[in-house]
């Protein structure tokens, strides 16, 4: 390199290097790039997650299912431990037929009955315990498909803030490179240069436009995935997410006080609760079984059956059900007890693995924030440092163009991982609130 060759184009390279200041991207939590303009002041669909929740709450078709499914269940309530139907018996008695045909030639007497079984020893009240018992275990269905639904799109979304972070900042290192690539040609053109300069920036160039296609497809890939959860279409227009929601610190979500909630909150536990009950509830049903039902009824009699009805008389009737059948209700209690013991053994299966999960989520989530911490106090302001050394050994003739475009792409480099833990963050808070049920 030949110092009293331009010193002015050396200047104007190291202005290129710098057009996006290594400090920008540190402060900032939102993926502008490519937002659509919002209207009346609102920002557009897509840009904020609470407004994707909550249409997604109204529009997915397996939330709305499970919603209808938990209305059945309730209306099951209103149908359990009701009265069976009456049952209605017509008798005819002393039919007399005829010496010539077969036809009856007169009818004696014909009995109207009228009888009604009354469940007792409680077997209604059972009944209806364990429809209700069903119908929580279908409300807890209900929440663990919006919980699911919200994990999705949580997740989805910070996707997609990723891959919008990862095209804007790889826009913005082609227009340094580009910068860049005229500047070295210019040099080469005018014999201060080398050729390996410019094809450098030209090769490094062509990299960069690979990465950006990449983000690119991912970004459009994960718009299409919220538009699936939102029952749209998958070409819909939506905009970037323009923010991360903010993560709670260590301190204000411990990991005993996110154990605790989840025992308490967790839709999956709570269905394995009214699932139990249920089974309770069922087995109580059984056993009562060895007692009887009572069937009342009564008689009335019309005395001649062909003429005017002339009731002449009348009936009640008290029946028992006999439970002989011992085998049969023996099979019952067994298989009874044993479906509640597979619950019960089914729930601390479920609180046990759910347990774990949390500890995993809420580790990952800690390691994230460590991650970020790094970054902070020492990945960020060393590449700064790094870029500016190699601003100054080029200015000096010390480094050469390469020096320089690998300490650019260090500090690009490290504004990507600082997103990435940053998503990685918002990925496991979404697994943290999924498993728990509910926000934190």
């Amino acid at each position: 390199m030949r110092p009293s060759h331009g010193r002015a184009l050396v200047r104007l390279l190291l202005l290129a290097v710098a057009l996006a200041p290594p400090g920008v991207a540190w402060a900032q939590t939102g993926a502008q790039a490519g937002a659509s303009e919002s209207v009346g002041g609102e920002p557009p669909l897509g840009a904020r997650l609470d407004e994707l929740l909550e249409m997604g709450r109204r529009l997915n078709p397996g939330v709305a299912a499970a919603a209808l499914e938990a209305d059945a269940a309730h209306a099951r309530i209103g149908a359990a431990g009701r009265f069976p139907d009456p049952v209605f018996t017509t008798e005819i008695e002393d039919i007399r037929a005829s010496g010539s045909t077969a036809a009856p030639e007169s009818v004696g007497r014909v009995k109207y009955t009228l009888a009604q079984t009354i469940p007792l020893w409680g077997k209604r009240g059972l009944e209806r315990d364990v429809a209700q018992a069903e119908a929580g275990a279908a409300d807890q269905q209900r929440r663990s498909a919006e919980q699911e639904l919200a994990w999705r799109i949580k997740t989805v979304f910070a996707q997609g803030y990723a891959a919008a972070a990862t095209v804007r900042i790889t826009r913005e290192l082609l227009a340094t490179l580009d910068s860049i690539a005229r500047v070295a040609q210019s040099r080469y053109a005018q014999g201060q240069g080398n050729q390996q300069d410019a094809i450098s920036a030209e090769a490094e160039k062509g990299r960069l436009q690979l990465d950006l296609e990449r983000a690119e497809a991912q970004r459009l890939a994960a718009a299409a995935r919220l538009n699936a959860l939102l029952d749209r279409p998958a070409g819909a227009l939506l905009a970037p997410p323009q923010s991360l929601p903010p993560v709670p610190g260590a301190d204000a979500m411990p990991l005993e006080a996110v154990l605790a909630q989840a025992e308490v909150a967790n839709p999956q536990l709570a269905q394995a609760r009214a699932e139990i009950t249920a089974f309770e509830r069922s087995a109580e049903l059984v056993q009562r079984s060895w007692y009887p039902d009572v069937t009342l009824g009564v008689t009335v009699y019309d005395e001649d059956g062909d003429n005017d009805r002339q009731f002449g008389g009348y009936e009640a009737m008290v029946s028992l059900d006999v439970p002989l059948q011992w085998g049969l209700r023996r099979a019952r209690e067994r298989d009874a007890h044993a479906k509640l013991a597979a619950s019960r053994a089914r729930r601390e299966d479920a609180a046990a693995s759910l347990r774990g999960d949390i500890a995993e989520a809420w580790w990952a989530l800690e390691a994230a924030r460590r991650s970020e911490g790094v970054l902070r106090r020492i990945n960020i302001p060393q590449s700064a440092v790094m870029l500016r050394s190699a601003q100054a050994g080029y200015e000096l003739g010390s480094a050469d163009l390469p020096g320089v475009l690998l300490a650019e792409q260090g500090v690009r480099r490290t504004e990507l991982d600082f997103i990435g833990v940053q998503v990685e963050q918002q990925m496991r808070l979404a697994d943290l609130e999924r498993l728990v049920g509910g926000d934190l």
